[in-house]
Parts: C-alpha cells; structure tokens; sequence
C-alpha cells in the first residue's frame, strides 16, 4: 500500500482533537527528559572538542628532462650528470581524528594520521577550517600533537582514567569514519590490557571496544558516560569494523601527550637493566616455563639500588605478571620519568619485591649503552673545522664486528639526525632507545651505508 495512503487512512482513524489544522500532525517540541539519556548528556559535552584532521601531502615525481635519442653513454650515466627535472605531481589528503585536550587548542591524535602529511587543517563542529602545525610525534606509541592556528578559547575534553575501566560500562566513540564528521557510536569496554597482533608485530596495552570504529576514526575520543576523555581511537581488527575496536588508554596517551608538548618529544626513562627470555620445555606436548630474566644490571641504576642481580626471574611489573620479553619491554619503556613500578622476582627459591624508580639516563653513560648493544666504542675527532665521531673500537663477535665495521669509519647520522661531535651523537643514541632501532649512516671513505641495530 502506498505510503500517502497509509499515512491518510492513520490520520482518518485518529480523534479530531489529535489532528491540527488542515490535517496535519502538530509536534511536541518539548524533549522529554526521558530522551535526554547519560549517552545524549555525554556527548552534548563532548561533541564540539572533536574535530577532523585532514592531512595535504604533495607527492613530486623524478622525470629525465629533455627527449628523443640519446647516445649509449647518456643512457647509461643520464641520471648522474642531467639535472634533475620534476613534473608537478599530485595532491594526496588523507582523512583522520583528533580531540581538543586543552583550552589552548592542543589537539591529540594518531601518529599515522600525520606521519606522511606537509599541511593540516582540522575542521570544527560548526564547519569552520583552521590550519594546525605538528608540535611533536611518537611513532612508537602512534600519537602525535597537534596546535591550532587561532586565538581563541577552544572547547575540550578533560581527561578521566583507564585504569579504573570495567569490563562492560558504556563508551562513545566520536570520529571521523569515512569522512563523516562528528560520528558518533556507542557500545562497551570489551576488554582492558588487550594485546593484539598488527602488521607482523604485537601490540600491547589498549582498551577494547565493540563501538563502532571504521577508518577515519583513528585519533578521535572514547569517552566515559561522564564525558571524560579514557582513550583515542586507533586500530579495528581487520579491514572492516567487525564490533572490535582499540583505542589506547588515557593514562597513557596523557604521558606521551605531556612530553610532546613539553620536549617535542618522548623523554626515555632508565631503569638500568637488561632482560633476557628463559628456554622453555616441552612437557605432555605443551610448551611450559620459560619467562624473563635479568640479563645484566647497571651499576649505580635504578634497578641495582632496588637490589636486582643478573639471573634474577621477574614475576610482576607495574601490578601486570610478566608473560614475555617483548610486553615486559614495552612495559619498561612506557614508565615515565619520575614514576615508580612495583617488581616482583625470585632468586633462586626466595620471591623478592622492591619499588623501582625510574630516572633519566645520564648522557656520560650512553657510550657505555652503546657499546654492550652494538659492540662499537666511539670517539670524538677533527674533520675540518668541525668535530666527527668515528669509531674507535669494535668487539669482537659483537653485532657490529658481524656487520663488518671497523675502527676509523665515521657515523654521521643516528636515526636519521646528523650529529656532529659526541655531545650530538648521545643525545641522538639517547632518544633512539624509544624506538629499539639505532640506525647509524657509516661512510668509509667515499662510500655510506645506513646499519641498523636492536637498541632494546
């Protein structure tokens, strides 16, 4: 039956009285305060503070100028002697989330939204554009901040806590999924300190939630039922939402946030110690034992005033039992600077417990860091009138004997940062402990070679 039809037989079975002038149904403009629900609360707070992140990469393609024949030789060496010619290229945007944390226009997001980008504008809840920069990024953890080109009072979201989320309390996520600004979804929290793999890697520590989270949504808010920021919206299992979602918890994400906006970076804390995974055995067919130890401890650290030993067995780190080297690392890694972690172990028959306080690490040590990983020892030298570092000795059996450096090559750049001189070169060392990787550009002469080593 047609829909006018129905609607007219509806309207002909109603009182008079019910019906408004000319046959029309009046409506009731008043909400009733049923409707206005603690989901609805919940996001007339928080609504306007999320914003859409549009990031303008200009990708520049390398053409050979000139055309027609060419003689063998500039076939063969065009691209060594020709001046390098670009065509203009083309425009790529990609499309993300951020959430406004701070009355000043600081905007929290995912690394990998802006990670390729050159220019960013973030879209507000009333359809204004402002240009934002990059303050600062943390691949490791993917979050970056971002700060809004304008003076004025901007609204935000205050941060709450994660670590006191239950499994089933309401969540809302608010995003960007597919370019539909201000999205908003609703579901539960469906698992906290979820790990879960992710391109070859594992990822550890992020809330889990059945609120629908599609691509675009990276970086934008899961807030509480109280409108209080408790994750940012990262990663969905698989290419398309299937009710499971991640986001990384607040009270990490505040951490990084802080550092960032601070220091422009992640400041790595120091315990002083080195972890190794014990063997396991085989037993009924199953693999048991195995676990973590203390592979060796620094003198005059952290974790020697907290009285660990090499060979000491670790149980529990910062409240969570110690399953594997790989989460006890990352673990390690995210205690702030100043932070104290409750440790577990046993020695021998006897379980041991102690506080551990994380310091920052002394730049005078980061050599003597650099040597047990890597096996170089390094020194300051003249080039010209600037100051080089090379390397002064290589272990033997180390890593960097396998690769085949040898004393007199120069390191001129850690990470991807030149340094000049030793004071450079720890700083850089220093900040490559965040992401595990030393990458060290070795020239020998008139030929370079980018070497990577594991820097955990």
């Amino acid at each position: 039956m047609p829909a006018a039809v129905v609607l007219a037989l509806a309207l002909a079975a109603a009182p008079a009285a019910a019906r408004g002038k000319g046959g029309v149904i009046p409506v009731d403009d008043r909400v009733s305060p049923a409707r206005r629900t603690p989901v609805v609360a919940a996001v007339e707070k928080v609504r306007a503070a999320v914003v859409a992140v549009t990031a303008e990469e200009l990708v520049r393609i390398r053409v050979r100028g000139g055309g027609g024949a060419t003689d063998p030789f500039t076939e063969l060496f065009g691209d060594l002697f020709e001046q390098p010619r670009y065509r203009k290229g083309y425009q790529v945007t990609s499309l993300g989330s951020g959430v406004l944390v701070s009355p000043d226009g600081w905007v929290l997001t995912n690394n990998h939204v802006v990670e390729r980008g050159a220019r960013f504008r973030v879209q507000l809840v009333d359809g204004r554009e402002v240009s934002a920069k990059v303050v600062g990024t943390d691949p490791s953890s993917d979050l970056a901040v971002l700060k809004l080109d304008t003076g004025e009072r901007m609204p935000f979201v205050p941060a709450g806590r994660s670590d006191d989320l239950m499994i089933g309390e309401t969540v809302i996520a608010v995003g960007n999924p597919f370019g539909l600004a201000h999205t908003v979804t609703v579901g539960v929290v469906s698992a906290v300190h979820r790990n879960f793999q992710a391109e070859n890697r594992t990822l550890f520590d992020f809330v889990q939630t059945d609120a629908s989270i599609n691509p675009g949504n990276s970086g934008g808010a899961l807030v509480n039922i109280d409108g209080q920021l408790i994750g940012i919206n990262t990663a969905i299992l698989g290419e398309r939402n299937a009710g499971i979602g991640f986001a990384i918890p607040i009270d990490r994400a505040r951490r990084v946030a802080e550092d960032l906006i601070r220091h422009g970076e992640v400041r790595e804390s120091w315990l002083g110690l080195e972890f190794e995974a014990l063997p396991g055995r085989e037993v009924d067919g199953r693999r048991r034992g195995g676990g973590v130890a203390v592979a060796e401890v620094d003198p005059g650290s952290p974790a020697a005033a907290a009285g660990l030993r090499k060979g000491d067995r670790l149980e529990s780190f910062a409240g969570q039992p110690v399953e594997s080297l790989e989460e006890l690392r990352f673990r390690a890694r995210e205690l702030p600077i100043g932070a104290t972690a409750a440790l577990a172990w046993r020695r021998g028959d006897e379980r041991r417990s102690a506080v551990l306080a994380a310091a920052e690490l002394p730049l005078d040590r980061v050599e003597e860091l650099v040597a047990r990983r890597t096996g170089i020892e390094v020194t300051e030298i003249r080039a010209g009138r600037s100051r080089a570092v090379a390397v002064r000795a290589v272990r033997r059996g180390s890593p960097a004997a396998r690769v085949g450096l040898e004393p007199g090559d120069l390191l001129v750049e850690v990470n991807g940062r030149e340094v000049e001189g030793l004071s450079e070169f720890r700083k850089a060392a220093s900040r490559a402990r965040r992401s595990g990787r030393l990458v060290l550009l070795v020239r020998r002469g008139p030929a370079q070679e980018r070497i990577p080593f594991d820097f955990e």
